[in-house]
């Protein structure tokens, strides 16, 4: 398997990283502070795919060794009498079921700012507020400043930019830390940045769509067909409860995916052709 930025925290659950080497171990451990920003900084692109290079001859081991350790529980054999409770049980439920009505489809709750791609600003600030009440290392915070600095070189994110003053905080914040810590640190978010921070993050959203289409971006060339159920439940109930609404632009890939899911599961292959997956990608900003 190949390891991304997207299927890292699931396929190498079952590893156990004490076994690999002490910079795979501590590349693991600060994965989070790295993968926000692992498309736009290239020190950090490189350093993660060189981290995935490492990792991925562990990954046949650790599956290997998951298989042989799931055991098939011996069934139990039914007596007469527990047969005919059960029937009996299965009977009133079935019919307390068809007494109650059908209820409608809850209507998805959506955020009050959706984005195809989250700005580089709210990244950072979420980053920050995941340091809170964490040990961090000297390597995390001069990290996220150096994003913030490349960023300010680069002017992506400008002192006209929506939240240019809390960026400044932040920066400011770390510099303080880092010349303060040693080695480590308990890392505390002041509060009167954290309330205001953690609302500011907390309204913005990915599109409903875009982030159901990275999903399924994700999935080829690693799919399983228990994966691919359950991407199609998900895309199925979105549709009905208009998480994805029939006026969005990308509807019509939405009910693509949905089909490509769905043909899957009937045939056992996933028919995609490469101009349709480079055209998902270009809706979910992942065509680079």
């Amino acid at each position: 398997m190949k390891l991304t930025v997207k299927n890292y925290k699931e396929a190498t659950e079952n590893i156990d990283f004490k076994k690999l080497p002490e910079a795979a171990r501590e590349a693991h451990k600060e994965f989070d502070s790295f993968a926000d920003f692992y498309n736009e900084d290239k020190d950090i692109k490189e350093m993660l795919d060189n981290h995935f290079k490492i990792v991925e001859p562990y990954l046949k081991s650790s599956e290997k060794k998951t298989s042989t350790s799931k055991k098939v529980p011996a069934k139990k054999t039914a007596t007469t009498s527990q047969k005919s409770t059960k029937n009996v049980t299965k009977k009133a439920a079935l019919k307390k079921t068809s007494n109650k009505k059908t209820a409608a489809p809850k209507q998805a709750q959506r955020k009050p700012i959706e984005v195809d791609l989250m700005p580089l600003e709210i990244k950072v600030i979420r980053r920050y507020l995941n340091f809170h009440n964490k040990r961090v290392s000297e390597r995390q915070v001069s990290l996220l400043y150096k994003v913030i600095q490349k960023a300010a070189t680069e002017k992506t994110i400008r002192k006209t930019s929506k939240y240019a003053s809390e960026i400044k905080s932040i920066s400011n914040d770390l510099i303080k830390t880092y010349k303060d810590m040693n080695g480590t640190c308990k890392f505390e978010v002041p509060d009167s940045l954290y309330t205001k921070f953690t609302k500011i993050v907390g309204d913005y959203g990915v599109t409903p769509a875009v982030a159901l289409i990275k999903r399924f971006i994700n999935l080829y060339g690693n799919i399983t067909k228990a994966k691919a159920q359950r991407l199609l439940t998900t895309v199925t109930n979105s549709l009905k409860n208009g998480k994805v609404k029939k006026s969005e632009k990308e509807y019509e890939q939405i009910k693509n995916v949905q089909k490509h899911l769905h043909d899957y599961l009937e045939s056992d292959k996933l028919l995609v052709t490469n101009v349709q997956l480079k055209g998902l990608q270009g809706i979910a900003g992942l065509g680079k």
